[in-house]
């Protein structure tokens, strides 16, 4: 059922106190107007056709994580409030395609240049113009996250494989490698972005985390998150508490 005409906006309830001294302040990224006292906001879009992507699942689950970081959350189905997108300190993006105008990408690649930051998921790197040809929306959202989606590779598209992590990055140190049974994604990556996460294959690896610096916010894209069995693992909740909370905290220059 398409779902990008449809917008739904839910408020996060409190975080858990335990979470109390994982919360960001705004005022330490230097984020104008916000008090070092006021919780760093998330929000998380999820827009397009949920016929290949679970998105209801998915939105339930970035919710909630995102709330147990700390982060006073709101999410929506739909990019309308991609319109105002500067207002957020971390953006969690899940597209299936669906409605995503260029207006609203360039509103989008000028937050996180000015220090939003910007956690993008899965078929969110799937853009509808041809990899040769790339329109100027498509272009923008590549250029943003750092890669795009260029096949499933051979067949079959899914298999039960190990997701293995860089022990030296914010994002995944402390998180043991884990096995899920999940879609491929073969990506074209640019030169700057810092695979944290990977697959090994027969022709290689296949980067299924990546990070990088893009202006003066940071950008982390997680492949994972196709349908309910990845939601179901704590290793891939944490991942997304995690790169959110790295880009959401720029306290340092690089990825």
């Amino acid at each position: 059922m398409p779902i990008s005409q449809h917008r739904h906006v839910l408020e996060a309830p409190e975080a858990p106190a335990a979470y109390a001294a994982n919360r960001v302040a705004p005022a330490a990224r230097g984020r104008a107007g916000r008090s070092a006292a006021t919780r760093a906001t998330a929000l998380a879009v999820i827009s397009g056709d949920d016929v290949y992507e679970d998105l209801f699942t998915a939105a339930s689950a970035m919710q909630s994580a995102l709330t147990e970081e700390g982060f006073a959350t709101r999410t929506s189905l739909g990019t309308a409030p991609l319109d105002g997108a500067a207002d957020a300190d971390v953006i969690v993006l899940y597209t299936a395609l669906g409605r995503f105008t260029t207006e609203q990408r360039e509103r989008l690649a000028a937050a996180v240049r000015g220090g939003c930051g910007l956690v993008a998921l899965h078929s969110t790197t799937v853009l509808a113009s041809p990899p040769d040809q790339l329109d100027e929306a498509d272009r923008l959202l590549a250029e943003l996250i750092g890669s795009r989606y260029v096949s499933h590779g051979p067949p079959p598209h899914e298999s039960r494989f190990e997701v293995r992590l860089d022990p030296d990055h914010e994002v995944t140190a402390g998180i043991a490698s884990f096995e899920v049974t999940h879609e491929h994604y073969r990506l074209a990556t640019a030169s700057d972005v810092r695979v944290v996460g990977w697959r090994d294959t027969e022709s290689g690896t296949e980067p299924l985390v990546h990070v990088r610096q893009y202006g003066d916010g940071r950008v982390c894209y997680l492949q994972l998150g196709h349908d309910l069995r990845i939601w179901g693992e704590p290793a891939m909740r944490l991942l997304v508490r995690r790169a959110a909370r790295w880009a959401c905290r720029p306290d340092h220059e690089g990825a």
